[in-house]
């Protein structure tokens, strides 16, 4: 029995230990690196919570197994050279109460992650992407062509957002929710969706990615929750997931997330400018 009791004390102190670490390892690291690669965005926050929790669950797990390795070798580990005292007193070749115990409690864990993280967060994405969720929405329509990304406001009169140098970027104000409307054609040639092919729209930093699909039209809330830009961490762009030809790598635009007055400015901006 003692050796059940020191078994459980130092699976409890070294699981308190990885617990601290962990949060420590996250807390202090900067955007970008760590265990997450900068989540910018309502739903991103949901992957980022689920990580937590899965953390949480799975150190104290990890280190009852490590341990229980590293305590059996040391604590009953034989030298060669040690005289023979004969077999144990009690020999079992297995232990019911454990291996009930081990079975009960995996089969609760699993519901447990069922339960939560996955049900409960898909609930809180379906709950996102509801309107009637995402009042005063900013509506951006994205259109997909080979190869490229094309931006427009219909509530600000912008046909295509361009940068200085003509590229096709995505400007959004930081806690607005977004209303992406999502189409796959050619606007500039014939349109003909029995010959187009799938894009993938995607912003890492923001955790979801939704397939834009020829001859549909797609939808997709969010919010930006982080001042942030394609420069400041190169997750925040907007990047084909879907391999749609030769310039498939080269499909992607930069995002920068800004506050409401930067965005009013550079509306202004792309209405003086013909956009």
């Amino acid at each position: 029995m003692s050796d059940v009791v020191i078994f459980g004390i130092l699976w409890i102190v070294f699981s308190v230990l990885g617990e601290l670490g962990a949060k420590a390892w996250v807390d202090s690291a900067p955007q970008g690196s760590g265990p997450y690669f900068g989540v910018a965005s309502n739903v991103g926050l949901v992957g980022v919570h689920a990580f937590d929790f899965l953390v949480w669950v799975a150190l104290p797990i990890f280190v009852f197994v490590a341990l229980m390795i590293v305590f059996s070798m040391v604590r009953f580990h034989v030298r060669k050279d040690s005289p023979a005292t004969g077999d144990a007193p009690a020999q079992f070749r297995n232990n019911k109460a454990f291996v009930g115990i081990w079975v009960v409690a995996s089969i609760l864990i699993n519901v447990l992650i069922w339960l939560h993280p996955n049900a409960s967060g898909l609930e809180t994405v379906f709950a996102a992407q509801a309107p009637q969720n995402n009042p005063n929405a900013l509506v951006v329509d994205v259109t997909a062509r080979q190869w490229e990304w094309i931006f427009s406001y219909p509530q600000y009169h912008i046909t295509q957002s361009l940068n200085a140098a003509g590229q096709d970027v995505l400007y959004l104000p930081v806690n607005r929710p977004v209303k992406f409307v999502l189409r796959s054609y050619d606007p500039f040639h014939a349109y003909d969706y029995q010959i187009a092919v799938i894009h993938g729209f995607w912003i890492p930093a923001f955790g979801i990615k939704l397939d834009v699909v020829p001859g549909e039209t797609r939808q997709l809330y969010l919010t930006p929750t982080k001042l942030t830009s394609t420069e400041q961490n190169p997750m925040t762009r907007v990047q084909c997931s879907e391999v749609c030809g030769p310039g498939h790598p080269y499909m992607e635009a930069n995002v920068h997330v800004v506050t409401a007055a930067q965005f009013a400015a550079w509306v202004k901006g792309q209405q003086a400018a013909g956009n």
